[in-house]
């Protein structure tokens, strides 16, 4: 099983969404041979032929998360601490202010930083792509917690 989540944030996601129509389009993704469930938040545009809510009970989530294959998420905090203890592989998307999909470029910022760390961060299609192609283990499980406090550190002082 594949899952998608954009989080709760207020701004839609609809650039991710339209990724992952695009690879369903493509039969890159297929709904017919694995399961997608996607969490899409505020989004306007949900994928076609998904399994798809606008937020799943923390319950579900949590056992979604521990199932799946393989998590395309967006680069909230939160989420990158839940997937990193999930030990499955995952990817980010980076949310950008540009495309007014949040206030401003943290998740842009976060992502930069983890993706030094040996973080999988997908910043257009492609690396999505080569992600799903081949998903790795992200590092972030094996970093020692000092690296991840510097991290915080330099973001959030």
């Amino acid at each position: 099983m594949i899952l998608v989540t954009v989080g709760t944030e207020q701004f839609p996601f609809d650039r991710l969404m339209s990724w992952i129509n695009a690879l369903i389009k493509q039969k890159f993704l297929d709904p017919a041979v694995e399961e997608i469930l996607v969490q899409y938040g505020s989004c306007q545009v949900v994928p076609k032929g998904v399994q798809a809510a606008a937020v799943f009970p923390e319950d579900s989530f949590k056992t979604y998360i521990k199932q799946a294959r393989v998590i395309i998420s967006h680069c909230g905090e939160g989420s990158v601490y839940a997937l990193a203890a999930s030990g499955n592989p995952y990817i980010l998307v980076p949310r950008h202010h540009a495309y007014q999909e949040h206030v401003d470029n943290h998740q842009e910022e976060w992502a930069k930083m983890l993706e030094k760390q040996g973080i999988a961060v997908a910043w257009e299609l492609a690396d999505l792509v080569r992600f799903l192609a081949d998903p790795q283990m992200p590092g972030l499980v094996n970093l020692p917690s000092e690296s991840i406090s510097q991290m915080l550190t330099q973001r959030f002082g």
